[in-house]
């Protein structure tokens, strides 16, 4: 039988549409071994849209989450120092890592099947930004079972929408007052704060270097995925003017057809525009002979009847 941590893992991967589902077949599946297993699963809480894009985010890019609530310990250590130019330059990283790791959220949340509003990144950033300011809340987030957006005001521990799938972690007992500490070795203390320094220099340089490539990284694949979309527009375009250019090849040797088809139509109705005068002619010819035969005839009769006449009188 799985135990609860696998199962819970589990339920806080999938959907948020479909948690209450699988955790209805996870309490049953339960039921029958371990009673205790299937209440404690029963008790896990359904998380909002912007809860299971962080224990995506923290499932898929928790070395990056990792590093991030990493940059609120030297957040803190440069407070605890007073250093205002290494303040500032944390604070900038840090805006710019939660800006990146949400964006990076919304995309992971596409991929999954779910797209998500400008709103829901909205609450992941602050939810990011109180895993950095508080230890408590980076422990929740790193979890992965958020079961709402976190919020942080900068005072006390930061404030959960809803309650996560583990229990918080019971603080510690206050220890024993201690006996004073010897004095300080001035040297040694100055050596250990240059040596801190140093040491958070060098990790400012990392984590830096880090957020640049990631930003480097996300606008190579911006710049890939638009590539990829001109590409094909591209060989859309191509296809187009293909088509577009058979088609007009097409239509043009049709017209010459047309046009030769019309030159040679033209050249039988002229032909036959000559054969209509030259029967109109021998028309007309013909019904002067017939006139000139008519008149004839009646000569040769009147000619007949007079030899006729003659013959008659000399009989």
């Amino acid at each position: 039988m799985p135990s609860f941590d696998d199962v819970a893992d589990q339920l806080y991967a999938v959907l948020p549409a479909e948690f209450i589902a699988a955790r209805t077949d996870a309490v049953a599946a339960a039921k029958g071994t371990d009673k205790g297993l299937a209440r404690r699963i029963g008790e896990l809480g359904k998380p909002t849209l912007a809860g299971w894009v962080v224990n995506l985010l923290v499932r898929e890019a928790g070395d990056q989450v990792t590093e991030l609530v990493e940059l609120g310990d030297l957040l803190r250590r440069a407070q605890d120092d007073l250093d205002p130019d290494q303040l500032r330059a944390l604070d900038k990283q840090r805006r710019q890592v939660v800006r990146a790791l949400a964006r990076e959220a919304g995309k992971l949340a596409r991929r999954a099947g779910h797209a998500v509003s400008d709103q829901v990144l909205v609450q992941v950033e602050e939810t990011l930004k109180a895993a950095v300011a508080d230890p408590a809340a980076a422990e929740v987030v790193l979890a992965g079972r958020l079961t709402g957006a976190l919020t942080y005001n900068g005072l006390g521990t930061p404030e959960a929408t809803s309650t996560t799938g583990r229990p918080p972690r019971r603080p510690a007992a206050a220890a024993p007052a201690e006996p004073p500490p010897p004095p300080v070795d001035l040297d040694a203390a100055r050596a250990a704060k240059a040596d801190r320094a140093a040491r958070r220099e060098a990790e400012e340089k990392l984590r830096a270097a880090r957020t640049t490539l990631r930003t480097a990284r996300t606008a190579v694949d911006d710049a890939a995925g638009e590539l990829d979309e001109a590409t094909a527009a591209a060989r859309e375009a191509a296809q187009a003017a293909a088509a577009a250019g058979k088609a007009r090849d097409d239509a043009r040797a049709r017209v010459a057809e047309l046009e030769e088809a019309l030159a040679q139509a033209r050249e039988r109705a002229d032909q036959a525009d000559e054969d209509a005068t030259t029967a109109e002619h021998d028309a007309e010819q013909a019904d002067a002979d017939r006139a000139a035969a008519e008149e004839d005839l009646q000569r040769a009769e009147a000619d007949r009847d007079r030899a006729q006449q003659v013959v008659d009188e000399l009989s």
